[in-house]
């Protein structure tokens, strides 16, 4: 496929694989027009939305995680 050759030589072999690629033109061609993910349905992301800004504050997010998987006590 032209596409999947475009993508090798533009970006190398670390890149997607011709299947990807035909999936892709597949959506594309049934009617898609974006390339960003679409919203989807189910559960949400439990993973903190941000990054920690210090390693107490680190702590303090890994014992919440911890704590909401009911480990309590394990850290």
């Amino acid at each position: 496929m032209e596409i999947h050759r475009r993508v090798l030589a533009q970006y190398g072999q670390s890149t997607v694989s011709q299947r990807k690629v035909y999936e892709w033109v597949g959506r594309f061609k049934s009617g898609r027009t974006r390339v960003t993910d679409e919203g989807r349905y189910g559960r949400p992301s439990t993973s903190p939305s941000r990054k920690a800004s210090s390693p107490q504050e680190y702590r303090n997010q890994l014992n919440d995680i911890t704590n909401a998987l009911c480990c309590k006590g394990t850290m």
